[in-house]
Formats: structure tokens, C-alpha cells, sequence
């Protein structure tokens, strides 16, 4: 039997380092000659936004009739993207499913058609963010192979050979057609002349394992073939015959009998019955496209801005779902505003084009200090330590570490130290012979190489916030003048950090640890991650998100928790942590460590992280958050 050979190419003039003056030339340089394998038999599928497609319309509208008339012919496939292309595991859930709905619409109005198939954006998934296609009504779903394969040494390699079941966190299914990382890197490099047609066809032999279905030819850009779109200074000025190449190549495999030219949808019939596989884990709660630097603190923490951008669409989606009468105009913008390629290798011109960053409200004051009843305050002036205590809450915060927090309890929970900090010593271990703290602040400083913390000694003030009791402390950094509070409320702690200076240093900027006291468990969390409901994990093994992938980025992960909480906690008692992401976008990240018999589980949020996207410039955005007991779900 002849395996199934398929394509998904991406097409998108929202490309972050293509001009709108270039929209032209792309259409004619690249997506002609797409058109062009069409008409010459082979069935490719072809992912672009509803904003690409009205985009190659306003330059080029001969191409969308074309385009429509092999669609209908069969001659190729529209496989679906959304209105923009947004990263679902980063953005909350109504927004996911009105972006898809959008995109539908656009698609049926100008091509006629409202494809079942759809590509994840960025190939960046969640459990969660599957039902969101499930509502949406796609049948299934492009995402790839390699990631999640990587992540679960239980899946045998045989699941690559033909479509298979995905399980959703609400614990539906969905069918899946694979993408292939290493396959559209090879391909490409093909295309590029790095490879001959020969090299090509060897490697596709080699992979070709008996019992293989279907296999992805290429599943990526369009924009890289006969055209550059100019984010790396490597890239040639000029290039030309790649399309050729391609042609050439697609023709060969279509002469020869071992391999047959489908069209995406045409594989569903061939997907696996067997048991549907869960896409994530603990460790690895979303998935995303290629090698690690590709991971969601690209479109979450670093570019031009993506801190404030990204505050920026939470403040606009709060007054949406407050209107009275939200319009798909209104929507549109919104999704548009969330488009990855705003977050990226952005072009200075359009960064510009943008809206204006969010203004800083002034720094906070704190009215007079007022004698709470209920509220007891102890001052131990050797130790520099602070005891505070209320009918439910106990609190206990070091001067010696700019108020880091020693521990907290709750009523709720038999005031048993929750969070708090894990002395130097607790663990037998060279490597983790350091204090872990709760509650601070860490800049790592790429161009100074040094680091910034707030671990400092400070005096401790007492102010008011309405009718609640504060705590707060000021201290001068290499970066600027910060203050820290602690806000008191029945059975809650409220606590956050002021910047005076809001400039984004080039630095990772990570602040509101948490470390779990209870040491004899792996940490759970719970937290939405795109979708509608909240992922529970059980973390299994190690992990560390904030670990950096090289020199060049430095963090592996993060969670996008939509939904501005995130619950964690080891055994049965926990924390809720929330926070308003309309004032701060900051993204949560985890940590488990196993340190002989015992287990160091921390989170922390970030505010700025490195890659090859960051720029000089961004700001900087006061955080706060509020910590709650929380049983184990």
C-alpha cells in the first residue's frame, strides 16, 4: 500500500518582519507558485487567517478566485487558522472561540467553504484548548508530532503513522493529524539547497516504516521560499528557483508508486481507534512547535513590548465582556491586537502603529497607620522579624530579606505553614545549600551579567489601604527605587511591587516566589490554560520552566493561566493565588525538584525573559496578587 503523503503550508501576511508594503510581492512570489502545485495535481492544503486572506485580496484579488475555484474543484484544501493568528494556550477562552468563529465566518464569505480542519496556531496546545475546537465544531486538528512525543516515553513510535484521538481536558476526543518538525526542517533544507533531491528522497526511505499511513511532507511558512522575510541577518538578500525545487521534488513523488498525493481531510478515514492520548502532562501542560526556544514566554515575556501588550488585550477584553453589546468589529480587534507576530521579530514601523502603551497611574501612598482591631503586630528587633496575626490569617516576614515572607498560615487550614521559606541547610545537598524564599524579587542582568534581588535589609512601615492594614518597605536597587506591601484581609494576603522607574531592563524579571513548606510531596497545580476548564497536574518528575534553554533564552516554559489564578500546593493544603492580568500580564512558572527523599516546589510570575525576539525598550508593570487557602482539588 502506498503511504499518503500530505501538506499543510502556512500562509501569513501577518508575518512580524513583513511589511504591508511587501504584501504584493510575497502573494507573487510565493503564493502563485502554491497555486501553481495545485494546478498541477497535487492536492496541498493551504492555513491562512481570515486577515491573510482579506489581506492577499486587497493586493492581489485574482488570487483569492483562484484560490476558491481549486477549493471547490478539489484541487486543494483550506485548512483552518481563526480571524488572526493567536497563542491559545496564552489568551482566555471566549476569546479562543470567537476568534475561531470569526475566521469561519470570513472563510464561508469570501472562499465559500467552513472547513472541519483546523491548524493550532504556533502548534502551541493545551488539553483545555481542545474543546475549544470541539465547540467550535472542527473535527479535527493539525498539531505536531515531535514535542509531544518527547514528553511521553510511553507512546510508541507507531502513533506518528497515521491520524490518531486526542483526549481533551473535559474528556472529549478529537481526532489529530500529525505534524512533523524534523520533516518540514528537512524539507526546507531541501528547498534551500542544503540538501539534494537524492538526500531528500534517502531520508524520506529511511523514515518510511512499514505500516506508515500517511506521512507530512510539510506542515510550516510559505514565506520562506523565493523570499525572506528578513528576521535573521544570516538570510540571503536574494533568492530565487526554490519553488522550482519544490516542484520538482512533489512531481518525482507523485511518479513513483510508493507514495500517493492526498489532501489533509482525505486522511481522517485512516485514524487509529485505539485509545485517545492525552497530548500534555504535569511537566509539559502545553506544547508547542520545533525546539525549546520556541516556547510560549516568546509570545508572553519578551519582543518589543509583549508585557504591556498582552496587559493591553486583557484590559480590552474586560470592557467587552462588561458592554452591553459587544460587536464582532470590537472582537476582531481584540483578536487582532493578540496576534503572535506582534510579539515577535515586529518591524520598528509597525510596532509604532500600535497603541499607545498603558500610562503609569503613580507611584502608591498609603494613608496613616490605624489601630485594626483584630490585628496583632509583634516586632522582634534582634532577628528583624515581623509577626502578624488576625482571627485567620498568621503571617511572619523577614527585614533581613526586604520582607520576604518566612511563613503563612491559615485558620482554614490549622494555621499549618503553608508557604514560606526553606532555611540553608534544610536540604543534605551542595547543590540546594541556599536559602529558598518566599516573596521576592530576582533580576538576572544580561548585558551587566550580574543579578538584582531585594533580599536586602529594610525597615518595615505600617500604613492603611481603605479599611485594611498595610505593610510595606522601600529599598533602592541598581534598577531603581521599589516598594513592596502585604495587605491584610479576612482569611487573604494581598502583596505586590511598585517600580518607580518602569523601563524593562535587558533581564529576566521574576518576582512573587512561592515555596511550598510541606517537602514530602511532588506539587499539584491547577490553572486554565486557554480553554474553559481548569487543568489539574500532578507533577511526576522534575521540572524547571524558569531553566534557561541557552545563553540566548532563558526560560523553558510558562503557564499561560487565562483565567488570572493558579492553585498549587503539595499533600492537601495549597494556595490561590490571583492576580488581575488587565493591570499586569505576568506569567506564571514552576519548579520541581527531587532532593534525595524530598521535594523543593516553587512558582514564581515573570515579567520580562529573553530570546532572540527581546528588544532594548518594553516596560515594566506594577504586580500584585492575592494568596488564599486552597485544598487539593
Amino acid at each position: 500500500m502506498a503511504t499518503a503523503l500530505y501538506t499543510v503550508f502556512h500562509l501569513n501576511l501577518a508575518f512580524s518582519s513583513i511589511e504591508v508594503e511587501q504584501h504584493a510581492a510575497v502573494v507573487s512570489q510565493c503564493y502563485w507558485p502554491l497555486l501553481k502545485l495545485a494546478q498541477n495535481g497535487i492536492p496541498i492544503g493551504i492555513e491562512m487567517t481570515a486577515y491573510t486572506l482579506e489581506a492577499v485580496q486587497a493586493v492581489d484579488p485574482d488570487w483569492v478566485h483562484e484560490f476558491r475555484h481549486l477549493i471547490h474543484e478539489g484541487k486543494c484544501e483550506l485548512v483552518a487558522s481563526g480571524d488572526s493568528q493567536i497563542i491559545g494556550p496564552l489568551i482566555p477562552a471566549d476569546v479562543n472561540h470567537v476568534n475561531l468563529r470569526l475566521g469561519q465566518d470570513s472563510y464561508y464569505a469570501i472562499l465559500g467553504t467552513r472547513p472541519t480542519l483546523a491548524y493550532i496556531n504556533e502548534q502551541a496546545v493545551s488539553a483545555g484548548l481542545l474543546d475549544v475546537y470541539i465547540d467550535a465544531g472542527f473535527e479535527a486538528i493539525v498539531v505536531e508530532w515531535d514535542n509531544p512525543y518527547s514528553h511521553h516515553p510511553e507512546w510508541s513510535k507507531e502513533r506518528l503513522n497515521q491520524p490518531q484521538l486526542l483526549k481533551s481536558a473535559g474528556g472529549r476526543t478529537i481526532k489529530v493529524i500529525w505534524n512533523h518538525a524534523i520533516a518540514f526542517q528537512k524539507f526546507q533544507r531541501y528547498v534551500h539547497g542544503e540538501l539534494t533531491l537524492d538526500d531528500y528522497l534517502h531520508y524520506l526511505v529511511k523514515v518510511n516504516r512499514p505500516g506508515m499511513l500517511a506521512f507530512p511532507v510539510y506542515g510550516s511558512d510559505a514565506e520562506v521560499f523565493d523570499f525572506r522575510p528578513g528576521r535573521y541577518q544570516t538570510e540571503a538578500a536574494q533568492v530565487s528557483g526554490e519553488w522550482q525545487r519544490i516542484n520538482r521534488l512533489f512531481s518525482t513523488l507523485n511518479d513513483m508508486d510508493n507514495y500517493c498525493w492526498m489532501p489533509p481531510s482525505a486522511l481522517l478515514p485512516l485514524c487509529d481507534p485505539a485509545t485517545p492520548l492525552a497530548l500534555t502532562n504535569g511537566e509539559h501542560p502545553v506544547s508547542v512547535k520545533k525546539q525549546a526556544k520556541y516556547n510560549i514566554t516568546r509570545w508572553g515575556l519578551s519582543g518589543r513590548n509583549d508585557l504591556q501588550l498582552n496587559t493591553q488585550c486583557y484590559k480590552q477584553l474586560a470592557t467587552l465582556r462588561a458592554a452591553e453589546h459587544a460587536y464582532d468589529d470590537d472582537w476582531r480587534a481584540l483578536c487582532r491586537l493578540w496576534a503572535s507576530d506582534l510579539r515577535t521579530h515586529l518591524t520598528e514601523k509597525r510596532y509604532h502603529s500600535l497603541p499607545k502603551a498603558l500610562e503609569k497611574k503613580g507611584s502608591c501612598e498609603f494613608a496613616s497607620w490605624q489601630d485594626t482591631a483584630g490585628v496583632e503586630i509583634r516586632y522582634d528587633s534582634e532577628r528583624r522579624r515581623l509577626q502578624v496575626r488576625t482571627d485567620t490569617v498568621q503571617l511572619r516576614l523577614n527585614g533581613n530579606r526586604g520582607l520576604a515572607i518566612e511563613s503563612l498560615a491559615f485558620k482554614s487550614q490549622d494555621f499549618t505553614p503553608v508557604i514560606g521559606t526553606l532555611s540553608h541547610g534544610y536540604f543534605d545537598h551542595i547543590s540546594y545549600g541556599a536559602d529558598f524564599y518566599s516573596n521576592h524579587l530576582l533580576m538576572e542582568r544580561f548585558r551587566d551579567r550580574d543579578r538584582v534581588t531585594d533580599l536586602n535589609r529594610v525597615d518595615y512601615q505600617l500604613g492603611q489601604q481603605g479599611e485594611h492594614p498595610v505593610i510595606y518597605c522601600k529599598q533602592a536597587l541598581k534598577t531603581g527605587i521599589i516598594t513592596k506591601w502585604y495587605r491584610l484581609e479576612p482569611d487573604a494576603i494581598h502583596t505586590g511591587i511598585i517600580f518607580d522607574d518602569t523601563h524593562r531592563p535587558e533581564a529576566s524579571v521574576r518576582l512573587g516566589f512561592i515555596t511550598l513548606l510541606n517537602c514530602g510531596d511532588r506539587a499539584w497545580y491547577q490553572t486554565h490554560l486557554g480553554g474553559a476548564t481548569a487543568e489539574y497536574f500532578q507533577i511526576s518528575a522534575d521540572m524547571d520552566q524558569g531553566a534557561p534553554v541557552s545563553s540566548l533564552v532563558s526560560a523553558s516554559s510558562a503557564l499561560g493561566a487565562t483565567g488570572g489564578e493558579i492553585c498549587i500546593g503539595s499533600g492537601q493544603y495549597g494556595v490561590r493565588i490571583s492576580w488581575d492580568p488587565a493591570l499586569c500580564a505576568a506569567l506564571p512558572m514552576l519548579s520541581s525538584k527531587q532532593i534525595n527523599d524530598s521535594y523543593l516546589n516553587r512558582l514564581w510570575f515573570s515579567l520580562a525573559e529573553a530570546d532572540e525576539t527581546l528588544k532594548q525598550g518594553g516596560q515594566l508593570l506594577d504586580f500584585s496578587i492575592c494568596i488564599t487557602p486552597q485544598r487539593q482539588p
